[in-house]
């Protein structure tokens, strides 16, 4: 009973928030429901000066209509602040990508006579502002590092797939054999699903065709029909995990030197990802079998060929992770790509493979921080993961760009179903904080934020959407002179602080493509050096058509592929924790070329 309670948790709140309405307001609520289709009744129209129920303001607010004001400014606020939080997040950002650009060694220009070949962007100052010299990204020196930094790490990166394009993996591939240190430190381990039928055989290929490329590449096969486990990331990850554990268990490396990285079969990492983990490990070596290195995500492969919704979704998918990497933040929460020592991964007993950890990106870091009470410490590598909008061709029912749409709000519900881990904190909170030894949490600013960024992944999405159409419905259908001069206050503000957010959101639009533009012209050059031209780029330029409908389009975006999956997804675990994994169709590239926009 506990266990279905705490992961109903977000869904109970969105009960209650209505119930909160239909008390604060019983007789416009009474009247919004005429308005459901099934209720066979037609709402009376109001007019200024007469009486529909209520032929004056009360006198005094009631208990839950205080609490509905105090809420709902809570709410509208959070809204403001973490747009204000993501701006100077975004600003930050754009000064972290610089210097780690310019921490790799400088060699001569690339646009020298004795190229025959110029890559794209060469006279970009991408890296200094007054330099003829731009950073080679194959010339990475150990001896280039800080004093102090010596040393090797090896990493074991897991590549999680189930019904991926063969292509699609031999890219991402392509991509880390490129790094200049993949053949004497990346172990390459592919996580696949048994009951896939070809995946003996796309293992097998992929295997050969890289075999000598890295310092190890091998296939693991998550069986099927495995106690309480699902198919899907989480079930791959945790079983090459162990399988990584196993093999590193008379290993000469210590395992705080063995680094895992886990990344999605589209994922194209830079080698400065690796380079900066390895650079943080031995800075803070004394803190290094508690670090967890979490980047930001990119959009930058195909996002000009997706609908302005999809393009859209994802812009505000990628401003939810960045908004907590500003330096300082108490703890970072991964999305998609993240990175932690062996040493970790042992101590927390590896990565969990049931359906609660569906979203297993966010649900290891907080599984490292619960089982850790609270010592885990995130490290924010500003070397962004560059991904793929969801693009879909379409099939015999729709087309392409309703097939799009759709298979982008799948992708949604299963983002939104990780709210399960909502449910998981809860019990490992209350756990901990009562528990005894090693285990026991302490009640700290730390873990009220870790409290806080739940909020606004699982509540805030959907808390917003009820409490802004209610407002809406209210204020249309209930005249001015009718309600509390109080609420109108409150609606006002409320209002204000929308329009506010509306304004702020364009303001991190703006210093997004500033640091966008940055993290793909070093993309471009780099796969340019290493004769990758097939890996897709989509360049932004503000005053495009594409971009501008963005700054408009994004509050639908994040009702459509947000609040609404969210609420989907909530109401859903009233009944179930069990969600079917769907892989989502990405992209092939086949550019012989690639061209900055015109």
């Amino acid at each position: 009973m506990w266990t279905w309670f705490s992961r109903c948790v977000p869904g109970i709140s969105l009960l209650l928030l209505i119930a909160l309405l239909a008390v604060a307001f019983p007789d416009i609520t009474r009247e919004l429901s005429h308005l459901l289709p099934w209720s066979g009744k037609v709402p009376a129209t109001k007019t200024p000066g007469h009486d529909h129920g209520t032929s004056h303001h009360p006198l005094h607010l009631s208990v839950a209509q205080k609490i509905f004001i105090g809420y709902t400014l809570l709410v509208h606020l959070n809204a403001a602040t973490f747009v204000v939080r993501l701006a100077w997040a975004l600003w930050r950002m754009t000064f972290a990508a610089r210097a780690l650009l310019r921490r790799r060694p400088a060699t001569k220009c690339l646009r020298s006579p004795a190229d025959p070949v110029m890559p794209p962007f060469a006279d970009s100052p991408i890296i200094t502002p007054i330099s003829s010299e731009v950073s080679d990204p194959m010339s990475f020196d150990l001896g280039g590092l800080e004093d102090g930094e010596g040393g090797e790490v090896v990493h074991a990166i897991i590549l999680p797939n189930y019904s991926e394009d063969l292509e699609t993996l031999r890219t991402t591939l392509n991509v880390l054999a490129s790094h200049p240190r993949a053949v004497t430190q990346y172990e390459i381990f592919l996580a696949m699903e048994q009951k896939e039928v070809k995946a003996p055989e796309k293992a097998a290929t992929l295997i050969s065709s890289f075999q000598g490329q890295f310092r190890d590449i091998c296939g693991t096969f998550h069986p099927s029909g495995l106690p309480r486990e699902i198919s899907g990331k989480g079930s791959n990850v945790a079983w090459a995990a162990k399988h990584i554990v196993e093999t590193r268990s008379d290993s000469s490396f210590d395992s705080r030197d063995v680094i895992i990285t886990v990344m999605d079969a589209d994922t194209h990492l830079s080698q400065d990802y690796f380079n900066e983990i390895r650079r943080i490990h031995w800075r803070d070596n004394t803190d290094a079998d508690r670090a967890f290195y979490a980047s930001p995500i990119i959009f930058d492969r195909n996002s000009n060929d997706v609908p302005v919704l999809v393009r859209c979704a994802d812009l505000l998918w990628s401003f939810a992770g960045i908004s907590a990497m500003y330096p300082g933040c108490a703890i970072v929460i991964p999305t998609s790509v993240y990175s932690l020592p062996l040493a970790l991964a042992r101590r927390v007993g590896g990565w969990d493979g049931d359906s609660t950890a569906i979203g297993e990106d966010m649900h290891m870091l907080l599984k490292c921080y619960f089982e850790t009470a609270g010592d885990v410490i995130t490290h924010v590598i500003a070397s962004p993961a560059s991904q793929c909008n969801i693009s879909s061709p379409g099939d015999g029912n729709c087309g392409p760009y309703l097939s799009t749409l759709l298979a982008r709000y799948r992708q949604a519900l299963r983002h939104m179903w990780g709210a399960l881990d909502t449910g998981y904190s809860v019990r490992q909170s209350v756990g901990g904080l009562s528990g005894k030894g090693s285990r026991r949490l302490r009640l700290q600013a730390r873990h009220v934020a870790l409290l806080h960024l739940l909020f606004e992944a699982h509540f805030l999405p959907c808390h917003l959407t009820v409490l802004l159409l209610f407002s809406a419905l209210y204020t249309a259908f209930v005249p001015v002179a009718h309600i509390h001069p109080t609420l109108v206050w409150a609606f006002f503000i409320t209002g204000f602080l929308r329009g506010l957010s509306f304004v702020g959101m364009n303001v991190c639009i703006t210093l997004y493509d500033h640091w966008y533009s940055i993290c793909i012209r070093s993309r471009a050059n780099d796969m340019a050096k290493a004769g990758l031209n097939d890996t897709g780029f989509s360049f932004r330029k503000w005053n495009r058509l594409q971009q501008l409908a963005e700054r408009i389009c994004f509050p639908i975006a994040g009702t459509v592929f947000g609040s609404i999956p969210a609420i989907h997804a909530e109401l859903s675990h009233f009944f179930t924790d069990k969600l079917v994994y769907r892989v989502s169709k990405k992209p092939t590239f086949t550019s012989p070329l690639v061209r900055s926009p015109t």
